[in-house]
């Protein structure tokens, strides 16, 4: 299975206090004006990856314990999002982080079993704060023992 992808990295900083492979998702139906990512709006941003490429960079990074799914906006390719998140849980001990300008509370159930964290809510420059996350408005979810808490 393929998706478009605008960059891979190691992160310090998506996911607090840990080290994540930080997966930067191409194309955004949300387009929060302001937005600090709008390079990647267009789906062509990215290129085409396969979900067996995207493992292995994943698994031949042992220092991350988070894989973090960004964007653009992760959502729009859902069925790749899933896909991802199920291998990731399948095949690594690492856990998973997603950051949505969705609401939390349209997120498809299928979705939300996978990530231990979601940062969610679209970016409103005029709430932008120092910090993480971006702006008041966003929240973020944990969830422990299979229970979302904010």
């Amino acid at each position: 299975m393929d998706g478009s992808i605008a960059k891979i990295f190691t992160s310090f900083i998506d996911v607090p206090d840990e080290i994540a492979t930080a997966i930067y998702f191409a194309g955004c139906s949300v387009r929060c004006p302001g937005c600090h990512n709008k390079q990647y709006w267009e789906r062509d941003s990215g290129k085409l990856m396969s979900d067996d490429s995207i493992m292995q960079i994943i698994k031949d990074n042992p220092l991350t314990s988070y894989v973090a799914f960004l964007g653009g906006e992760p959502t729009d390719q859902l069925p790749f999002l899933l896909h991802l998140c199920q291998r990731v849980s399948q095949e690594t001990d690492k856990q998973i982080a997603l950051y949505t300008g969705r609401e939390f509370e349209i997120l498809p159930q299928e979705l939300l079993d996978y990530p231990s964290l979601i940062v969610c809510g679209p970016y409103r420059q005029e709430l932008h704060q120092a910090g993480w996350p971006a702006s008041a408005n966003q929240r973020i979810f944990k969830k422990r023992d299979h229970v979302w808490t904010v």
